[in-house]
């Protein structure tokens, strides 16, 4: 597919949001003015005592719409996402295709760690065995049927859960998404991140630069090389 057509292409993305969060809600809108490739739709998060619980039936909630509109991939979003300067519309459309080619259910935009083993599949993007957070998501039609008739525990958060759920989950990288600190957090009861939000995605950020730089070093040096 050419660049030409990318400019065709509207992604379903579905944006969870608590409707007392008016703060959120109009931080991450504008994070996608000006997007024409994200077609967003807001969804009301579900509110339950346990806010693990809350966000993992948002989730599902979400996949429910997703399939009633007969959406083949999807991103969902969580409020407090926001872009890098590293998102560029073309790079990102093609690895969505990609992904999906090779299979992925999950393709992140930028994570807060959890993983210990790390594949380099392209420069830009990553095999992980395991992350946290979930801000910003691309999944798969094949995966939404998982999602949904997963027995999702109360001790149980999202992100783990989801990294257990599938083998099948990539990392964008440079990351395209990072969480946006208000200060405040819906998001410690709900993952498994607790303290400095940033820390945490320039730690992950750190860990893979290095893979980065290695597969630049060993992979693509040794391509040129046989080329010439």
């Amino acid at each position: 597919m050419s660049h030409n057509q990318f400019s065709d292409i509207m992604i379903p993305t579905y944006i969870i949001n608590m409707k007392h969060r008016e703060d959120r809600r109009e931080s991450v809108v504008k994070e996608f003015s000006g997007r024409p490739e994200f077609d967003c739709h807001i969804v009301e998060a579900c509110v339950h005592e346990k806010g693990n619980i809350g966000l993992w039936e948002s989730i599902k909630k979400t996949v429910n719409i997703a399939i009633q509109n007969e959406d083949d991939v999807i991103i969902i979003v969580e409020d407090d996402h926001v872009f890098t300067e590293h998102y560029n519309r073309d790079s990102f459309i093609e690895n969505i295709i990609e992904s999906n080619e090779q299979g992925a259910d999950i393709l992140s935009g930028g994570i807060g760690g959890g993983f210990r083993f790390v594949v380099p599949i392209t420069e830009n993007r990553f095999w992980i065995n395991h992350f946290w957070c979930t801000q910003f998501m691309v999944i798969y039609s094949r995966f939404f049927d998982q999602i949904l008739n997963a027995d999702f525990g109360p001790e149980d958060t999202a992100d783990n859960f989801l990294s257990q759920l599938t083998a099948h989950k990539m990392v964008l990288y440079p990351f395209v998404s990072v969480q946006k600190d208000f200060g405040y957090s819906d998001i410690t009861a709900e993952n498994n991140i607790s303290g400095n939000i940033e820390h945490y995605f320039k730690t992950a950020d750190i860990t893979l630069q290095l893979y980065q730089k290695k597969y630049k070093q060993f992979v693509l040096a040794n391509k040129k090389e046989r080329t010439i």
